[in-house]
């Protein structure tokens, strides 16, 4: 976790590593690992993202600018990042997440507001140097603290496909 003066100095080293495109993810990532639904539903969010904050689709100054306020952690005084230990093959990657899950879901229980962040992801050789972690992988980072509710961005919601969109029963 950081927080404090040590969150202060990875914002830093995110920013300058970003600034130089040192992006060692440890995960692969690309847009063909999401079925066209699923990037459709991305695309949908990142429309109501954008929109609430008054980026235009074609303004590729102010989403780049966006994005580096990502690498701040948008403005969240903490940041927890969760690594895979071992091989980090689907099933420890799968612990992780249900993890995250029901650390996102203590937050909420809590008051917390947090943000899961990807991104935080491609930066892992950063975050490993700033935080002292010797081995994992950085699977994925999350911003967390006490919203502010009078933010736009923080009334944008995901939507949800219908359950018999996305689940099967059978028997």
């Amino acid at each position: 976790m950081a927080s404090g003066a040590t969150r202060e100095r990875l914002t830093d080293a995110l920013r300058a590593a970003h600034a130089a495109n040192r992006i060692p993810v440890d995960f692969p990532y690309s847009d063909d690992m999401y079925s066209e639904v699923q990037r459709a539903r991305r695309a949908a969010f990142g429309a109501g993202l954008y929109g609430a904050l008054g980026i235009a689709p074609g303004d590729q100054a102010s989403r780049a600018a966006y994005k580096e306020e990502s690498l701040r952690f948008y403005g969240a005084p903490h940041a927890a990042f969760l690594f895979v230990a071992g091989d980090g093959g689907p099933g420890l990657a799968s612990d992780v997440g249900a993890y995250l899950r029901t650390l996102l879901l203590a937050m909420t229980a809590y008051g917390v507001a947090s943000c899961p962040q990807g991104l935080l992801s491609f930066y892992a050789d950063t975050v490993r140097a700033e935080l002292g972690v010797g081995e994992g992988r950085l699977l994925v980072g999350v911003s967390f603290g006490y919203a502010d509710e009078s933010a736009p961005v923080n009334r944008v919601t995901a939507g949800r496909a219908p359950l018999d969109e996305v689940t099967t029963f059978h028997g």
